[in-house]
């Protein structure tokens, strides 16, 4: 009996991407009418698709073999196990701030904390922008009539031709990211299978780098943007974020209670791990609890057993590195806010990063390179980018 592929498709602007992926197997571009579910054959397997909104395929992510969507739709509210397979770039597709003629010379920070923002990635206003929660309009379409009906003041929303944009009398003041779709699956186990069928590349040599830093550095969202913005086309990649967890939610008492050498052992053991042929993209990793042993004076020889409980290391580890005053006003804007939050913690953790990052350096024969992440998003991924192509 022949096996079946089950394949959701992002409906809209997206089934282009889902014909590009059929062409690339040798079948032709399909036009299904108003059909939703339909079948190709093949001799070797059955493809069955099913053309649904994001909102249905994200909640049932695990039911599907195959994925394909927007890494806008992914970066505002993806499913961290989501493994990208494959990235298909979408010509002048970008998420961007767009303003009045009266704000176009103003810099972002003299108004942005002040005005509303009217958006449908309200989450990402957040991260990109610094917009507090209390003044985002958040919308699921036509989010350029905000600002006519006096709604909002600007606009931060996907831009393609921008066309919409200027008939609204909107500028496209700054693009905070360039977007594409991904081919992805949620079902490892099936990855051999897939790739014996032809359906995805052939695995790669699998890849391990991760994102540290103080609150506020970016690292969570230059390591998002990493995994589902094409760096590595054709390398299956997911994102591991072995603190925020399960694992690393409950073994937080640990450290809460003092017991940093356990709550080391427990996260490194068990947090997640990205399936052996799976590259992983870690959001943040060895430095977070190195910090904490050197704070706490915890002797070498214990600090090296315990940290062996995380091997492997990954081959290259990003230390995210922002001005005080930066990742102050980062921390601030956030809805929810914990112990590490203030300003003479912040200032404490990065010297602490510091020594954590000359200690990885040092004595585990970690590759610790440092990045700039006071810069546009754009120039800090083109940086890990140049760094990535080095290390080839």
């Amino acid at each position: 009996m022949k096996p079946k592929i089950l394949i959701g498709a992002g409906k809209g602007k997206l089934l282009p991407v889902l014909n590009m992926y059929l062409t690339e197997l040798g079948i032709p571009a399909q036009n299904p009418g108003r059909k939703l579910v339909y079948e190709i054959e093949r001799e070797d397997c059955t493809l069955q698709i099913a053309l649904l909104r994001w909102q249905d395929i994200r909640k049932n992510y695990n039911k599907f073999d195959l994925i394909t969507y927007g890494t806008d739709q992914w970066l505002e509210e993806g499913h961290k196990a989501m493994i990208a397979l494959k990235y298909f770039p979408q010509e002048n597709c970008r998420l961007s701030l767009l303003v009045p003629e009266k704000l176009k010379d103003k810099k972002d920070s003299d108004f942005l904390q002040r005005s509303r923002v009217a958006t449908s990635y309200p989450k990402l206003a957040r991260e990109y922008l610094g917009v507090p929660s209390e003044n985002i309009l958040e919308m699921s379409g036509s989010v350029e009539t905000a600002v006519g009906l006096g709604w909002a003041d600007c606009i931060f929303d996907v831009v393609e031709s921008g066309t919409t944009a200027r008939e609204n009398g909107l500028l496209e003041k700054k693009s905070y990211a360039r977007l594409g779709a991904v081919l992805a699956t949620c079902r490892p186990e099936r990855i051999p299978l897939m790739i014996n069928l032809g359906l995805i590349p052939e695995q790669q040599e699998k890849k391990i780098i991760a994102f540290e830093g103080n609150d506020g550095s970016g690292k969570s969202t230059v390591a998002k943007n990493v995994v589902q913005t094409g760096f590595w086309k054709n390398l299956p990649t997911v994102l591991v974020s072995p603190y925020s967890g399960d694992i690393g939610r409950n073994a937080d008492s640990l450290r809460v209670e003092g017991m940093y050498e356990e709550w080391t052992s427990v996260v490194g053991k068990n947090h997640w791990r990205a399936p052996q042929t799976i590259s992983a993209v870690y959001d943040r990793s060895i430095l977070t609890c190195l910090t904490e042993l050197l704070k706490h004076n915890v002797p070498e020889e214990r600090i090296l057993r315990v940290m062996n409980s995380w091997k492997e290391f990954p081959e290259l580890l990003f230390l995210c590195k922002a001005s005080m005053a930066t990742l102050v006003e980062r921390v601030s804007d956030r809805s929810a806010h914990d112990e590490f939050d203030e300003e003479a913690v912040l200032k404490e953790y990065e010297v602490l990063y510091d020594k954590a990052a000359d200690y990885a350096r040092k004595e585990l024969g970690v590759n610790v390179i440092e990045l700039n992440t006071e810069k546009p998003l754009e120039e800090t991924l083109a940086d890990v980018k140049k760094n990535l192509e080095v290390q080839k």
